[in-house]
């Protein structure tokens, strides 16, 4: 009987017991991209008591206080807010973590040999930008097209034109542009790694110096070696501005560095994403022609001023705009898979892309792949990263018959296109010519680490970077693009010469090799350093050929260019290599005083003997005021750091061999065997050798200082300046040396700006979110030593120009003073004095400028905002703008009366122009002289930009009978509106139509992300 009673004495009393407990479960995710959040703390408030969560996101806990009900869950994790939930009756917890103001525990990647610091500790000027942050359903090419507005003093113009090179100027030009278009370039261009692989740049360094200097149709179509990259596979961007951030890379580091970190794989099961979008585009920038009736009107007025019998309008009227333009579209396809084990991470993805241009004919396709793959096993970590891409951009250039005139038709009697000269008709050269690009590119890095004590690290790195570049063009002998003056003979048959047929190929092998060791170590309790010290290799190879054939026995069919009557083959190869050694030391004190210094020693084979080897670095310290005890009463600041740095890097991207002498063998089309008939190699005679000549420096100062305060705002406000030595430039050297001009170190100026950042997390709700992100910078510059000249106007002509105490991006030309009333000429101010152009044309030139304008902008920056509503909906927001920009338009000088009635249509904007005396009219009567360079043709590019919207609905699939983990539906609207300071004049064209000859695409999307 006692058995019995004790029997159900412990049963009750272990279910009292178990009545105390409760199990409760739960998943962890991030509101700004939905994912789990692994190893994300959840504990009893107030206690140590609590679970962390697994690969995806997930918890379990057994509580055992009877008081549970009562008891609060505290989940925390860096970077995000913490959390406080009150347990009450749930048993399961789904929760979402917002991104924290206060973001200082934030890792931040710090070069790319595999260093990373808490933003704390970060001593340099380092521009952190997060994929949640951009918008990627934009339809953008290559990931740098989303950049503008992103970053404080990151410039970034965009290219209207699908696949080509997108300008980013970090702080400024870093280097001086070439005045004439026959010389070389230097690299202006920021240096970009992807996963520690140095990304090759698409410049055109040396074939101008060969070849025709890329003009006319053999110009080799620049493509963005970016593109490569698929926007989807991005993780993080970091860029880095000053010497404490940039001097690990030396000599090629003068225009900042970016380094991008693709995706990983994550410890967990195997999971899918699959994104689709599809939109439609159409041009935002259309300018405007006269019609038919006008254009006749006004050419018989020009004739008659010149004495010449009218031609009545023969009732054409053209729009060449809309018969060369369609609505554009545009779609976009990912597919991921991740997942991993203890000892594997893998992650694959595939992504295809299509944009159609409005432009007939035009399009641009890639198709990405990305592969990663890491084993960690006790101390030895190894990581394979592949990204094969392959891009195709079909381009028959029409876009410059726009304006052919509205008095031709595209059609005859008979229904077959109109023949024009010279041109061509643009609907027959679209229909029968053909310029394809094709691009097969691969990304590759292999990294190996091995820890061969707990803080003494090995590792090395071999990244590739390969592109194979096709472009084909096919020019019909059908129409007047392929229609060529002479004649050639085939098996005793003489054709004409028509169909002309050039293949361009460029090959480029870039590879970079490194090894290094890092050494952490803490001396007594506040004492903490890291070194990193290492080798580097790399080499670039570059291999271009050119085919050109013209006269084909069946001119209208495509043909092989070896069929051509004449031929000619150019080959161009070039190979630069550089080895270096690189170290950095960081100190910190209590973790409230932090010091760096790097250095680096380059040794190139761009230079000669004398001048091959550079050594470049940095130093810079910070100190964290915020832990100063004399504000430990000032409890609104949450973190406060001031912070300077200095050193020197440098440029060594001028092509390959500028300080040496170079050498043609061209089969020449005219004379087949060559120079004077032999394959003779002769001196090239655009420079000469030059064994002195050495690497551009750049002296780098940043002064900046970091708040966070009240939990909500982040502030970060620097002034830098940027003293620029040994600039390479162009001299012309006399007619007796041989030579045209010459290669020198010749010239210095300088970059100085403020740079203002602001993070605003404004409102953190379940219902309710808003985020803010502004940034603002302003820059200034000035040359400051010409070597041999105090100052130096353009060659092109294009009101360019370089003068000592003047800014590097300062217009030049005569003030426009308008229309003489009495005379119809054009008047300039010349030092407080009337002119006509006629008498300036004879009696003054470049010397007389003065500055009409300043392409750089006094201050320009991004504004963007992230909004959650309703717990599901999403809504981002992208704005840039640029204020007090001006912008030489130089295509307005191709469409007045004066220089292009007769050949071509011209801007609505000439209607209004002299006819007789007393006339007060915009434009003057139809002469022949007029003055290029003018303020007449200066326009103020101040603008707001619309860039992007998205409005975003997650559905909730945990409410669904669905097999998705998470489906978010999309629609975008991207490049919506410009909001100019000057205002087009109402019918008539302005900056708004001016500002690109290639019209911008406004593109209306919708879309799907759904991951399983």
């Amino acid at each position: 009987m006692i058995k019995k009673l004790l029997t159900v004495f412990f049963a009750v009393y272990s279910l009292f017991l178990f009545s105390q407990e409760r199990r409760i479960t739960g998943q962890i995710f991030s509101q700004e991209d939905g994912e789990p959040l692994p190893e994300a703390y959840v504990l009893i408030k107030g206690t140590s008591l609590g679970a962390k969560t697994d690969a995806e996101g997930k918890f379990t806990y057994l509580v055992k206080d009877p008081s549970f009900k009562d008891l609060n869950l505290e989940i925390s994790f860096i970077g995000m807010d913490t959390k406080v939930i009150p347990i009450g009756n749930q048993d399961y917890f789904k929760v979402y973590l917002q991104p924290s103001a206060n973001d200082i525990e934030e890792v931040i990647v710090t070069s790319s040999y595999g260093t990373t610091k808490l933003k704390e500790e970060v001593v340099g000027s380092i521009s952190t930008i997060k994929m949640t942050d951009v918008i990627e359903e934009q339809p953008a090419i290559s990931f740098d097209e989303l950049l503008e507005g992103q970053a404080a003093g990151v410039l970034v113009e965009g290219n209207p034109e699908l696949g080509g090179p997108v300008d980013i100027n970090i702080r400024g030009q870093g280097s001086l542009t070439p005045l004439s278009g026959t010389v070389l370039n230097t690299s202006t261009q920021p240096l970009i790694f992807v996963d520690g692989i140095r990304v090759s740049e698409e410049i055109f360094l040396d074939v101008s110096r060969v070849f025709d200097g890329g003009t006319g149709i053999f110009n080799e179509t620049e493509m963005n070696p970016l593109a490569k990259i698929g926007i989807q596979d991005i993780q993080s961007i970091n860029i880095l501005k000053d010497a404490a951030a940039v001097g690990l890379y030396g000599a090629d580091a003068a225009n900042g560095v970016i380094i991008i970190t693709t995706k990983n794989g994550r410890k967990g099961p195997l999971k899918f994403g699959f994104s689709a979008q599809y939109g439609v585009s159409d041009p935002i920038n259309r300018q405007k022609y006269l019609n038919g009736e006008q254009y006749s009107e006004v050419y018989n007025a020009y004739r008659t001023l010149r004495n010449q019998d009218p031609i009545p309008w023969n009732g054409v009227d053209t729009d060449w705009f809309d018969l060369l333009n369609r609505t554009g579209s545009f779609a976009r396809y990912n597919l991921n898979v991740s997942g991993g084990t203890r000892n594997w991470l893998y992650r694959m993805g595939l992504g295809y892309q299509k944009n159609q241009e409005a432009q007939i004919e035009n399009s641009f396709e890639k198709i990405t792949g990305n592969f990663s793959l890491t084993y960690q096993h006790d101390k030895l970590k190894s990581t394979l990263k592949l990204a094969p891409s392959y891009t195709l951009k079909k381009a028959p250039n029409t876009f410059f018959s726009y304006p052919l005139p509205p008095t031709i038709a595209p059609y005859d009697n008979n229904g077959n296109y109109t023949d024009i000269d010279n041109y061509g008709n643009p609907l027959a050269v679209a229909n029968q010519n053909r310029n394809d690009i094709d691009t097969f590119g691969l990304l590759g890095s292999f990294n190996l680490e091995y820890n061969l004590l707990e803080n003494l690290k090995i590792a090395t790195l071999f990244g590739l970077d390969y592109s194979n570049k096709e472009q084909d063009r096919w020019f019909s002998g059908a129409n007047g693009s392929g229609q060529y003056n002479g004649t050639f003979e085939s098996d005793g048959i003489t054709y004409p010469n028509y169909g002309r047929r050039i293949l361009n190929n460029r090959k480029t092998t870039s590879w970079n090799w490194n090894a290094t060791i890092a050494y952490n170590k803490q001396f007594a309790q506040n004492h903490f350093f890291d070194i990193v010290a290492g080798v580097e290799t790399s080499s670039e190879h570059r291999q271009y050929e050119r085919f050109n054939g013209t006269g084909f026995i069946s001119p209208e069919i495509e043909q092989p260019y070896e069929n051509a009557g004449n031929t000619r083959t150019n080959k161009d190869s070039s190979t630069i290599t550089k080895r270096s050694l690189f170290s950095q030391l960081n100190y910190n004190f209590n973790e409230k005083y932090f010091f760096l210094a790097n250095f680096r020693r380059d040794e190139s084979s761009v230079f000669g003997n004398d001048t091959d080897v550079a050594y470049n670095g940095g130093i810079g310290a910070s100190w964290v005021i915020s832990k100063e005890s004399f504000l430990e009463s000032i409890h609104w600041i949450d973190f406060l750091r001031l912070r300077t740095s200095y050193g020197v890097t440098g440029n060594s991207r001028i092509g390959s061999y500028r300080s040496l002498g170079l050498y043609n063998v061209d089969d020449d089309l005219n004379q087949p065997n060559g120079y004077n008939g032999g394959d003779t190699a002769t001196p090239d005679t655009s420079t000469p050798p030059n064994s002195e000549l050495g690497w551009e420096k750049n002296y780098k100062f940043n002064i900046g200082l970091d708040l966070n305060f009240l939990n909500k705002f982040s502030f970060t406000t620097e002034w830098f300046r940027d003293d620029i030595q040994d600039m390479i430039v162009s001299r012309d050297v006399s007619d007796e040396t041989g030579y045209t001009s010459s290669q020198i170190n010749g010239a210095d100026m300088y970059n100085t700006g403020f740079e203002f950042s602001l993070r605003a997390n404004w409102f953190k709700k379940d219902n309710f979110s808003w985020t803010t992100s502004a940034n603002l910078a302003t820059l200034k510059n000035k040359v400051t030593d010409l070597v041999g000249l105090s100052s130096e106007f353009s060659a092109s002509s294009r009101a360019r120009a370089q003068m000592i105490g003047s800014s590097t991006s300062a217009l030049w030309g005569f003030q426009y003073a308008g229309v003489d009333p009495a005379t119809g000429r054009e008047m300039f101010n010349v030092n407080g004095n009337l002119y006509d152009a006629a008498y300036i044309d004879q009696n003054f030139d470049s010397s007389d400028y003065s500055i009409i304008g300043n392409t750089q902008p006094d201050f320009y920056g991004g504004f963007n905002n992230r909004f959650r509503f309703f717990k599901n909906f999403d809504l981002a927001i992208n704005m840039s703008f640029t204020y007090g920009a001006d912008t030489f338009i130089d295509a307005t000088n191709g469409i007045s009366v004066n220089n292009d009635i007769g050949v071509r249509n011209i801007s609505i904007n000439n209607i209004d122009y002299w006819q007789q005396p007393g006339d007060i009219t915009s434009n003057p009567r139809p002469y022949l002289e007029f003055v290029r360079n003018s303020s007449k043709y200066v326009y103020d590019n101040s603008h707001i930009r619309l860039r992007a919207v998205n409005l975003g609905y997650t559905l909730p699939v945990d409410k669904m009978n669905v097999p998705f983990k998470s489906i978010k539906i999309f629609v975008n609207g991207s490049n919506l509106y410009y909001w100019y300071k000057e205002k087009s004049p109402k019918g008539l064209n302005g900056i708004a139509e001016y500002r690109y000859n290639y019209p911008e695409a406004r593109t209306f999307s919708f879309g799907i992300n759904a991951k399983f």
